[in-house]
């Protein structure tokens, strides 16, 4: 008895000065990932689930985000639109939904895209790279590179090798696709360039690319540009090796990653790759990522851990400056200029990011910048 009157007298007193304690309560607000955490790409998957992961637990940390009870909710999307857009619909019926980071796949990030616009939740995808996702509404953007800065940079680098003749080898997808397209669009028109070859797979479905290899090992290809993901990319170098194609191989962001590394082994050795995340860079921002990252996971984190990461910090510095509002968070990350990130300064346009590249060679099992 005495300690309900204890009760009632404390609350009592909480009333009497103007405090309610429902209002002191922290606001929940859920940040949901979707990414391949199973099947083909689940390596990047669970990458840019960790290390969005990672950006919600450091927020706990910073006073300005101490109200908000703040959940991070991560689904498979499998790699499959039809997954993807379930998730979305899941999602959105949330009533504390936030924001999203994804997809990975371009195919699943546009499918999951209508959904997240109609209700008005920002989607921040921290690996697509398809032309289609430019400008596609005020809610989607991207810390991933596009298809248009990459391609024009592996163009750019394969003439800069010297080569006249060029191999086209891409996956039969939004991604893969795309950035063959770009390819076709950048390699110069002038009569001593040529395109040779340009072979098409099924990501997921086609194993044995000794068919295509050797096209390419007859065509006179002097290089081969891929719109490949790290795993066929590594069943390519394998069988050229087999094969004896000894051609220089240039890969997008979507290989840079240990990945590649582990699944290729010496078969990688010269492989060269586009990246947007500079491990030996010293600033302490990527520094301070690179340690934690390893201490909470045991392993390095690749660039779309990175971009993840990136891309959940912007998300909860709007939450921090303009509140739990979708619509101010929208309107936030639209406005983005010079983000600091440890994948480089962000900068938004047309939902797309702008940020440095860098260029990397394989050797002895590992990238090395060149660029």
């Amino acid at each position: 008895m005495k300690r309900q009157w204890s009760i009632v007298l404390i609350l009592v007193f909480v009333f009497s000065i103007g405090i309610h304690p429902v209002l002191y309560a922290a606001q929940k607000v859920i940040i949901g990932s979707a990414q391949p955490l199973t099947g083909p790409s689940s390596n990047d998957g669970r990458m840019s689930s960790d290390g969005a992961q990672l950006a919600v637990e450091l927020a706990k940390d910073n006073t300005n985000l101490k109200k908000y009870n703040i959940e991070f909710i991560s689904q498979d999307d499998k790699s499959d639109p039809k997954e993807a857009a379930a998730i979305a619909n899941k999602f959105v019926g949330e009533k504390d939904l936030f924001a999203v980071i994804g997809n990975y796949n371009s195919s699943c990030t546009l499918a999951g895209a209508p959904i997240y616009t109609k209700a008005g939740i920002v989607q921040i995808s921290p690996g697509s790279s398809s032309p289609k996702i430019t400008g596609f509404s005020k809610y989607l953007f991207r810390t991933n590179p596009t298809d248009k800065v990459v391609g024009q940079n592996i163009v750019a680098w394969a003439k800069e090798m010297g080569l006249k003749k060029i191999a086209i080898i891409y996956e039969n997808s939004d991604f893969g696709k795309g950035l063959q397209s770009l390819y076709m669009e950048f390699w110069p028109t002038d009569t001593k360039y040529e395109i040779v070859a340009n072979e098409s797979y099924i990501p997921g479905s086609t194993y044995d690319f000794t068919s295509i290899l050797t096209k390419v090992k007859n065509s006179g290809a002097e290089g081969v540009l891929l719109g490949s993901l790290y795993n066929e990319a590594a069943l390519i170098a394998k069988q050229a090796k087999q094969l004896q194609v000894k051609l220089p191989f240039f890969g997008d962001v979507s290989q840079h990653t240990n990945a590649l590394l582990e699944l290729g082994k010496e078969n990688v050795d010269g492989w060269n790759v586009v990246g947007a995340m500079d491990e030996s860079a010293k600033d302490p921002l990527t520094t301070s990522f690179l340690t934690e990252f390893q201490k909470r996971y045991g392993h390095k984190p690749n660039t779309f851990a990175a971009q993840a990461f990136d891309a959940t910090n912007i998300i909860l510095t709007g939450l921090a400056e303009n509140g739990q509002d979708p619509e101010k968070l929208a309107e936030f990350v639209t406005k983005v200029k010079e983000f600091p990130g440890v994948t480089g300064k962000l900068t938004f346009n047309n939902g797309d990011v702008e940020k440095q590249l860098f260029r990397f060679t394989v050797k002895d099992g590992a990238f090395h910048k060149i660029k």
